[in-house]
């Protein structure tokens, strides 16, 4: 069992750690994977974790205020009920793979060049979110709200039931794929057939 009274931790490797009863307020990780790690109601406030890799790892409704999440990776993972506005930062470098993210805010974010590839996003805010160049491809997208983001260059290939509505979001040179494009045509009311 690790001895979590340190402040600072680097280059370690967690492996099926449960996080959910260790006070971890204030500590920071640098370099660290975390593998199938519970973070279920976990104490994060406060928190830094430094180009650290999260690999099947759980975070579910962890308390995240003021923690600082810098240059990290997510593959697998179960991230909901994170609102992302309560962290210590404002520009964000986040990748994501794989995971199921549900009931997450992202609103008045700077995400730039951020990923979220192959994603399960459900339930999710991205309000104000600034998102130029973000790679959302092979994502499946349920009940999620796009409002007043910039998304320029942003990728959506492959991706499938998001709703985005023009009036309302920067799209500028955004890559879609067919035919779910066509949900872009949504709040216009127009009438399509196949010739």
């Amino acid at each position: 069992m690790e001895d979590f009274a340190e402040t600072v931790f680097e280059d370690r490797v967690f492996n099926n750690q449960n996080f959910t009863d260790i006070d971890l307020r204030d500590k920071e990780f640098a370099n660290c994977e975390f593998s199938y790690c519970g973070f279920v109601d976990a104490r994060l406030e406060g928190i830094q974790f430094d180009s650290c890799k999260f690999v099947g790892c759980n975070f579910s409704n962890p308390a995240i205020d003021k923690a600082r999440f810098i240059d990290a990776d997510f593959k697998g993972c179960k991230l909901t009920g994170l609102n992302f506005g309560r962290l210590s930062q404002s520009v964000f470098d986040l990748r994501f793979a794989e995971c199921r993210i549900t009931s997450c805010n992202f609103t008045d974010l700077k995400m730039k060049r951020c990923s979220f590839k192959a994603c399960e996003i459900k339930e999710s805010f991205f309000q104000n979110t600034f998102l130029v160049e973000a790679d959302f491809s092979r994502s499946n997208f349920s009940q999620t709200l796009f409002h007043d983001c910039d998304l320029t260059k942003a990728s959506f290939l492959d991706a499938h039931g998001y709703s985005i509505d023009p009036r309302t979001n920067k799209l500028k040179k955004a890559i879609f794929s067919v035919p779910e494009v066509l949900s872009l045509l949504e709040g216009f009311e127009i009438v399509i057939r196949n010739a």
